[in-house]
């Protein structure tokens, strides 16, 4: 069947010129061809469009109902058109986030306000679970993208590395590490196997923060004394400020103004952990202009973040 708008423009034109001859020379075509193909289109869809015998000539019922249906259908697709225009222009759209909620309190701040400031019209959809659910919503496309801290597994997903972050102890008075009197964050001034006489308090095994720390301490042969347990970085931070126990956390995770009038922050300087925080999508998906815009913005912000750390 012939494109949708030269349909339409010809029915049109047969119905207010009310014969071939006049419809033809109004559409600049021969009278023989606009006949010959209104008779083809007729037998494509076995209906009789136009009444022949009457004069002017009008259509059918069912070619006035066909003519509906096309108009319809063309305005449809210029609507698809017009919506995926603006899709494209990222004027309007959807992404869906996956983030562990440890990392989500901390990483999400630093990039999904400028994203909406200049996006207004993207709809943002959190989903804060393990890493282990969004990496398989990531393959059944339930999520776009995956925000997440290395190490990555996962052969199936692609990713892009954000930023680098510093690894950080809090070190409360309760500690003999603690120094009185420090109010800015330093680097750990003691031997790293001093932390082996330490209580701590820890995020859940299931956070990329807590393997982290697992990592670390096993580097160091330190069986950690482990007093509490908390699925939430925030929580975990603030009991170690309180004397719980010692905190690791990236210094992303730290409030932007510390007190520190009972604790102390260090940062400590280790080849063998990193933190290094990335943006994850399927190998198999084709990433949308919307996708493409948050991995260029999660890295312009994330690198300013980095640089001034």
């Amino acid at each position: 069947m012939m494109q949708q708008t030269t349909i339409i423009a010809y029915l049109d034109a047969i119905v207010s010129e009310g014969t071939f001859t006049q419809a033809a020379k109004s559409l600049y075509i021969s009278q023989p061809y606009l006949s010959k193909t209104i008779t083809k289109l007729e037998e494509e869809l076995q209906t009789q469009l136009v009444e022949r015998n009457r004069t002017p000539m009008e259509l059918t019922y069912a070619g006035e109902r066909f003519l509906t249906h096309m108009k319809k259908m063309q305005n449809q697709y210029e609507d698809m058109v017009n919506e995926l225009t603006m899709i494209t222009k990222l004027k309007y759209g959807r992404i869906r986030i996956g983030v562990h909620p440890i990392m989500g309190s901390f990483l999400l701040p630093l990039i999904l306000p400028k994203f909406h400031e200049k996006y207004p019209g993207i709809v943002l959809k959190i989903m804060e679970q393990d890493a282990k659910t969004t990496e398989m919503d990531l393959l059944e496309n339930k999520v776009d993208l995956y925000l997440g801290m290395m190490p990555i597994h996962n052969e199936q997903l692609s990713y892009t590395v954000l930023a680098d972050d510093k690894w950080c102890v809090i070190v409360p008075d309760t500690s003999p590490l603690y120094q009185p009197g420090l109010k800015e964050i330093e680097k750990f001034p003691y031997p790293l196997n001093l932390l082996k006489n330490e209580k701590y308090v820890l995020t859940t095994s299931q956070s990329g923060i807590r393997k982290q720390a697992n990592e670390f301490l096993k580097h160091l042969d330190i069986k950690a004394d482990i007093v509490m347990e908390s699925q939430n970085i925030s929580t975990a931070a603030a009991l170690a400020r309180k004397g719980m126990g010692l905190t690791f956390l990236p210094k992303s995770a730290l409030n932007n103004s510390e007190l520190m009038d009972s604790y102390n922050i260090y940062y400590i300087e280790t080849t063998f952990v990193h933190t290094r925080y990335f943006i994850a999508y399927s190998k198999e998906k084709t990433l949308s202009s919307v996708d493409l815009a948050m991995i260029d913005m999660a890295k312009e912000l994330m690198k300013a973040y980095s640089d001034s750390i």
